[in-house]
């Protein structure tokens, strides 16, 4: 017996009811025979339908595994993105440090070197005053060995 015969047979079952007292659009009919009639009708259901109820259920599987995939992914995005704009603002805050120390580092140098040279100034300016001191000494001490 095909889907479509039980369909008719479940139809006639129908017509052939008995309408309900006070209520015409509803009728008294044998549930037995229904559920005996719906049960055929599962188990004579073509397999293309059966198949169809498999991919529909497959198909929200699927799409639930999708979504879920995507907001991992989304997630692991967003966590990355952070990370990155975190390192990035690490490494400008470090970029920032390394120019703030080098630019201190440079103006120590210039005031170091300005105070060597200075050092050396004064200590060479010292070495020649005493160097013609001891020159004048010298050239007194040597007139004095010519008379």
């Amino acid at each position: 017996m095909s889907v479509f015969d039980i369909l008719d047979e479940m139809d006639d079952l129908l017509d052939n009811a008995k309408a309900f007292p006070l209520a015409a659009h509803k009728v008294v009919i044998d549930g037995d025979r229904l559920r005996e009639l719906v049960n055929d009708i599962r188990l004579n259901m073509p397999k293309e339908m059966k198949r169809a109820q498999t991919i529909d259920y497959d198909c929200d599987r699927i799409m639930k595994e999708a979504q879920t995939n995507a907001e991992s992914i989304i997630h692991g995005a967003e966590e990355r993105a952070k990370a990155l704009v975190a390192e990035n603002a690490i490494v400008e805050e470090s970029k920032k440090r390394a120019h703030e120390i080098l630019a201190k580092t440079k103006t120590k140098c210039e005031q170091t070197k300005d105070a060597t040279s200075a050092y050396v100034l004064q200590a060479l300016t010292e070495t020649e005053a005493k160097l013609n001191i001891l020159l004048t000494d010298l050239r007194k001490e040597k007139s004095s060995w010519e008379k």
